[in-house]
């Protein structure tokens, strides 16, 4: 049975289609794509396992051996051991400490994967690298983040712990002001009632005065309208009586003055009478004009008259 050259043709095709998705995958990937055989010769590369590494392109790398980029204690204490476990476990993985082309170290992890060919016997190596600087980057910056958090937690740790023992104080201080203020509140609530008791004792006083007070004023505009009256009255009994004299004093110089022509009268009268008139003249020899005291002009009139009427009645031989 003869080989046919288009089948194979086909499937070299197919197998080129197939490298090249292959290659595009690679290329399109973040981690460092590197293919090896077993002896260690660098099949292919991707773009970022080329930068990783700082040289320029795969140009740089493919057909060498990965020991170019190592040292020969690198290459016998890192690479050597870590290819032989690939090949041993089929698989093997790490943390290695890598150098770029200028010397720079940088740390990476890497994962190393055996292959087969289609008869099962191993044929290569597929490394994949992950380079940990950002990582690491990142983890020293938090690192010195966290120290400096640590250092300010630990410095407001120690400031707070201050603060708090002021307050702590000032805690206590304020206890005991509030204590005193207590005691000082409840000496005020004592004063304060003794002082409501005081001012209900001089609001009753207060004013059982002035009912007094009003009771006086009654009194007073009472006794004040009864001396008005009594005023009123006596100023009119002064006036009457003071009239009463004026008229009484009136009277009494008119009695006198016809008191006085009455002897005169009598007089007369006896130097040409008889002895019996003569005797009735002697009888009012003895005559007076008497005021008596009379309240008015009416009594002593009377008086007067009632003396006439003796005089005038016929005397008895």
């Amino acid at each position: 049975m003869g080989v046919n050259m288009d089948d194979i043709i086909a499937v070299h095709k197919q197998v080129e289609q197939t490298l090249r998705r292959l290659k595009a995958t690679a290329e399109r990937a973040r981690e460092g794509i590197v293919a090896l055989d077993l002896e260690g010769v660098i099949q292919f590369v991707n773009t970022a396992w080329t930068q990783m590494y700082g040289y320029k392109g795969p140009d740089d790398l493919v057909g060498k051996q990965i020991s170019a980029l190592r040292t020969k204690g690198r290459m016998k204490t890192d690479i050597a051991g870590f290819i032989d476990k690939a090949v041993q476990k089929g698989e093997y993985a790490g943390r290695l400490e890598c150098f770029r082309k200028d010397g720079t170290p940088f740390a990476a992890d890497i994962l190393m994967v055996l292959f087969n060919d289609d008869g099962g016997k191993a044929a290569g190596l597929v490394g994949f690298t992950e380079d940990l600087t950002e990582q690491e980057h990142t983890k020293e910056e938090l690192r010195q983040f966290r120290s400096r958090m640590d250092e300010l937690v630990s410095r407001q740790t120690e400031e707070l712990e201050a603060t708090n023992e002021q307050l702590q104080q000032r805690l206590t201080e304020l206890e005991q002001d509030e204590e005193q203020l207590r005691k000082q509140a409840a000496e005020l609530t004592s004063e304060n009632k003794q002082l409501r008791g005081q001012i209900r004792k001089h609001e009753r006083a207060k004013d059982e005065l002035k009912l007094h007070c009003d009771k006086l004023d009654q009194r007073l505009r009472e006794q004040s309208e009864q001396l008005t009256v009594a005023a009123t009255k006596l100023r009119d009994e002064t006036t009457r009586r003071h009239r009463q004299a004026e008229r009484f004093s009136q009277k009494t110089e008119e009695l006198k003055a016809a008191g006085a022509q009455l002897q005169a009268q009598i007089y007369e009268l006896s130097t040409t009478c008889t002895d019996s008139e003569a005797d009735i003249l002697k009888k009012s020899d003895s005559f007076e004009v008497v005021v008596a005291p009379a309240d008015d002009e009416k009594s002593v009139l009377e008086n007067i008259f009632r003396h006439n009427i003796e005089l005038q009645k016929p005397q008895p031989d």
